[in-house]
């Protein structure tokens, strides 16, 4: 239960649903360039008048760096052959998620962009690490 101080909270959606559902969090936007389904009254933090915000929570699956490519292509397919059941899109659903299956060059694409936003972030907040 939230003491009602909290005035701003930037959370992945999983943790904020039940909040929002019991009415202690009001959704101003949504951190993606899109809205959710979950939550399809809630602009889109672009929709909300902040361009370049976005910032979508993702989760991946890693490996050893040395992984043979056999395995890491056994490992995608059988991961989007899931992805792409009904029943687990309905279970992920649930949870404001949407699969976004990617080969793993393209997975790797997107660790890379985040690294370099993420950097570009702490300079221009000089945030300096311990």
């Amino acid at each position: 239960m939230i003491s009602g101080r909290v005035d701003f909270y930037f959370s992945p959606l999983l943790p904020a649903l039940p909040l929002i559902a019991d009415g202690q969090l009001t959704p101003l936007a949504v951190s993606t360039s899109q809205r959710t389904p979950i939550l399809p009254d809630v602009p889109s933090i672009t929709q909300a008048g902040f361009l370049n915000a976005e910032y979508e929570f993702w989760n991946g699956i890693f490996v050893p760096a040395k992984t043979p490519a056999f395995i890491v292509e056994r490992l995608h397919r059988a991961t989007k052959k899931v992805l792409n059941t009904s029943d687990v899109q309905q279970k992920l659903a649930v949870f404001g998620n949407v699969p976004m299956t990617m080969s793993s060059i393209e997975f790797g694409e997107l660790i890379k962009s985040e690294i370099t936003a993420n950097s570009v972030l702490v300079k221009a907040t000089g945030t300096k690490v311990d």
